[in-house]
């Protein structure tokens, strides 16, 4: 079976869009893959936002997910908590999110002013000796 053409609006300017595809796809899908190639200025700027939280998703699985080393690896609760921050920084709900995990961990996500979400993760080592 071939690919299908489907036609459909950028979110932005309503510019039509003819999409090839596998499969018929419904009509936000369609929608999303429009916007995804029009070159409005709107549309653009939603394409870089897009990829910015792709890309800081993409970090916490790096730092503390899946991707992490087997002995850096946080739950997979505490993994889809900082996947939620990702997504209320993107939406613009929040700002900046430090957690303070077990093992001297701190994870920190935060949006600069450039635009781009920062995902940091600090290890405190402590030795104290007393007498």
């Amino acid at each position: 079976m071939g690919n299908i053409i489907n036609t459909a609006p950028c979110r932005f300017c309503g510019q039509m869009v003819q999409i090839d595809s596998e499969e018929k796809l419904t009509q936000p899908q369609a929608e999303e893959q429009a916007t995804m190639s029009c070159t409005c200025e709107q549309a653009v700027e939603y394409q870089k936002e897009k990829q910015r939280k792709e890309k800081a998703m993409q970090n916490v699985a790096a730092l503390f997910g899946e991707a992490a080393a087997p002995e850096k690896r946080c739950s997979e609760g505490i993994v889809n908590i900082l996947k939620a921050v990702v997504e209320e920084i993107y939406t613009g709900g929040l700002a900046k999110v430090t957690l303070n995990l077990r093992g001297g961990v701190k994870a920190s996500i935060s949006q600069n002013s450039k635009g781009e979400i920062n995902v940091e993760r600090t290890e405190t080592k402590k030795q104290k000796l007393t007498e």
